[in-house]
């Protein structure tokens, strides 16, 4: 019956009949603290104001009393001022007297009894101070010392026990009263203390059939699902739970037995994949041992020719510096031969110029000879006509014959320079041929050496294009090699990543090995 009983609607239960039971304790404690209030409100008019307004008004009314006596002997003995003055206390105290009876009669009774008493007390007190203190006091002020003494043996006895016998009884039934407030006080009070005792068992009583029936609802259902969250906490998935009722804690174990259905299956498909995924971690590890030996073996390849194109680098730049050099050479032989060229021109002018000035002097020398010929006769001549003129023309003769040797010399330097000139000619015109035959070789040597200019451009053009294009192909084979180092490093923290793997596969299938299916 109670495994039927939902928690919500139990301890709706609960709380609604724990409330019932505080709001009727707190009902009876109210109307108790109510009627002990109203208790003590009625014996404080009873105690408190009406028997005390009735005992000051009792006192002043004996103490005028005893000023009319003092009053009295003051007259008699002729202190008539002081007497006159005690007179006058005595109307304050009746004045007094008077306030508290009214205090009196203004707090009212409760009962009809009561008021009856009251109506009684006030008359007899009218009567004792209108017939008998107050007439007292007006004979004394009069000086009726007589009528004073009448009043007091005739009437003030009668009229004080009177009003005396009327307190008394009203007091009696005033402390009457009050027992019987106290009493009913005090009865009030057991009754409540009783209901409150029973209300105050009822909730034990309550509190035990609740603990009794959270224990059915809630704590045993409770601990079970501790118990079976412990057993999934240990790993064990085989332990069963059944869920009863359509309660809470019903739906409770029933969501707990889904989960551990659903959880079962998830271990069962986590184990399945840590395996798959140990063992392409295991393939992946390998693949990366592949991968980092090839792409170790390219970077190694990679270095090697980088360093062959760096070889080859400096040797296209050197091949292009030679090239160039050679071409500033090529340029330079150029000019030279261009230079030589124009040399030779030269030459070929001034061999020219030689061999026309060579050709004047051997004109020259043939207008010598011819001189040193017609000279040669001349001297002959003057020989001859020496020899005609005897002793005369001996000095003549003489002279003569000088001359003749000086033509004959010359004639003969004549002849051997004409010779040499000739053979200078001769040369002259071997030079000639040689100048012109170097003027044709430097020519061919020039349009070479132009041809070769060009070549060398174009070879040191092409050579540079070379460079550059190796300069590229070194940039590229350095980039590669970068990438490969790259690639290097990236299977390594692959390797890295794919070992992490595996172990965490491992401790998987390690914490999944665990669970019990």
């Amino acid at each position: 019956m109670l495994k039927k009983i939902t928690v919500k609607a139990g301890l709706i239960a609960l709380l609604s009949l724990m409330t019932m039971l505080l709001i009727m304790v707190s009902v009876i404690g109210v109307n108790a603290i109510n009627e002990g209030s109203r208790s003590i409100q009625t014996l404080n008019q009873i105690l408190g104001e009406e028997l005390g307004s009735l005992a000051n008004s009792s006192n002043l009314t004996l103490r005028a009393r005893t000023a009319a006596s003092l009053a009295v002997r003051q007259r008699e003995v002729g202190q008539i001022d002081v007497s006159d003055a005690t007179v006058g206390r005595i109307y304050g105290y009746l004045e007094q007297s008077n306030k508290e009876m009214a205090r009196f009669v203004g707090v009212g009774t409760v009962t009809d009894r009561g008021r009856e008493l009251s109506n009684r007390l006030q008359n007899s007190y009218r009567a004792y101070l209108e017939q008998g203190v107050k007439p007292m006091a007006a004979a004394i002020k009069a000086g009726k010392i007589d009528e004073y003494y009448h009043i007091q043996e005739t009437r003030i006895s009668a009229l004080s026990i009177a009003f005396e016998k009327d307190l008394t009884d009203f007091r009696s039934f005033a402390l009457k009263l009050g027992e019987k407030q106290v009493h009913e006080a005090e009865s009030n009070a057991s009754t409540k203390i009783s209901l409150i005792v029973v209300a105050g068992l009822l909730s034990v009583l309550l509190a035990v059939l609740a603990w009794f029936a959270l224990r059915v609802i809630i704590l045993r259902p409770l601990d079970e699902s501790i118990a079976q969250l412990e057993h999934i906490a240990g790993g064990d998935l085989t332990h069963q739970i059944r869920g009863e009722g359509d309660t809470e804690m019903g739906r409770l174990v029933r969501a707990m037995q889904r989960m551990q259905q659903a959880l079962a299956g998830s271990v069962s498909k986590v184990r399945d994949a840590s395996s798959q995924i140990d063992t392409g971690s295991r393939e992946l590890a390998a693949g990366n041992l592949h991968l980092a030996q090839r792409t170790e073996e390219s970077a190694a390849s990679l270095e090697e020719t980088a360093a062959s194109m760096e070889q080859l680098t400096s040797t296209v730049k050197m091949n292009a510096e030679n090239c160039e050099q050679a071409n500033q050479l090529a340029l330079s032989v150029s000019d030279i031969a261009n230079q030589g060229s124009d040399v030779v021109s030269q030459v070929m002018s001034k061999m020219q110029a030689i061999t026309d000035s060579s050709r004047r002097i051997a004109d020259i020398i043939s207008v010598m000879d011819g001189i040193a010929f017609q000279t040669n006769i001349l001297a002959l001549n003057a020989a001859v006509e020496a020899a005609r003129a005897g002793e005369q023309g001996r000095g003549f003769a003489v002279v003569a014959g000088e001359v003749r040797n000086l033509a004959q010399r010359s004639a003969q330097s004549a002849k051997e320079i004409k010779g040499l000139i000739e053979a200078s000619q001769s040369r002259v015109q071997e030079g000639e041929q040689m100048v012109e035959s170097a003027a044709q070789t430097m020519s061919g040597i020039t349009g070479e050496v132009g041809r070769v200019t060009a070549l060398m451009r174009e070879i040191s053009a092409a050579t540079r294009e070379q460079s550059s294009g190796i300069e590229q192909v070194n940039l590229a084979v350095a980039q590669m090699d970068q990438v490969a180092q790259q690639n290097a490093a990236l299977v390594e923290e692959s390797a890295a990543a794919t070992r992490s793997l595996e172990d965490q596969a491992q401790l998987l299938a390690q914490s999944m090995a665990a669970f019990k299916l």
